[in-house]
């Protein structure tokens, strides 16, 4: 019967002839081989650790690039949802145009803060234009205020909670009679609904 092909590695090595072999190199022959079957062990164990290594140092990397996707997702999530909720909330304040009456709220809101005498005029000028909503402007002259009380009303105005109002184009010049007083001219605007009074939602009275 035929003997397997098939040899162990102690038959195939015959550890007994090779060292018989090395036994009859030279002593200088013998370092060399020496220092050759040590460069070839020493690669044995370097070579697959560089390799586990580098394969490691790129799991992390993308481990890293992962967790940074993962973060900027989360954020733009975050961002969304708080522009959503101030959306909901600036809606909320925004009426159909039929139930603001701007002119009417600011001399209301004047007369509130004391300076109701001192308005010069109330007029309303173009605003812009849009599909479901529109800008409604009414410009604004004040005179003979102090700058105390030009500052409350601004604030009065933009702190409305039934309806978002918003100042714009301020200008303030002193008085030549009495420099401690002021004339302001600006513009207040806010947001209305084109759409008619049943198919937007009401929200407060308007002033």
């Amino acid at each position: 019967m035929a003997k397997s092909g098939k040899y162990s590695l102690k038959e195939r090595l015959n550890i007994e002839e090779l060292y018989n072999t090395f036994i009859g190199f030279a002593p200088r022959e013998q370092i060399l081989v020496g220092v050759g079957i040590g460069v070839v062990l020493l690669l044995l164990i370097l070579i697959p650790t560089f390799c586990a290594s580098s394969r490691l140092g790129k799991l992390e990397k993308a481990i890293e690039s992962n967790e940074k996707n993962v973060t900027k997702v989360v954020d733009k999530s975050t961002e969304l949802q708080q522009a959503q909720a101030k959306m909901k909330g600036l809606e909320s304040r925004i009426r159909p145009k039929s139930q603001v009456q701007l002119t009417t709220k600011l001399e209301s809101l004047a007369t509130q803060s004391g300076i109701g005498q001192n308005i010069d005029s109330l007029k309303e000028v173009p605003g812009t234009p849009g599909e479901d909503f529109e800008e409604m402007v009414v410009s604004v002259r004040l005179s003979r205020l102090s700058l105390s009380q030009i500052i409350e009303f601004l604030y009065g105005i933009e702190s409305q909670q039934d309806i978002s109002l918003q100042v714009k184009r301020l200008q303030l010049k002193p008085r030549y009679d009495n420099r401690q007083q002021f004339d302001a001219n600006f513009d207040v605007s806010t947001f209305v609904s084109s759409a008619a009074p049943g198919e937007a939602p009401a929200a407060g009275g308007g002033g």
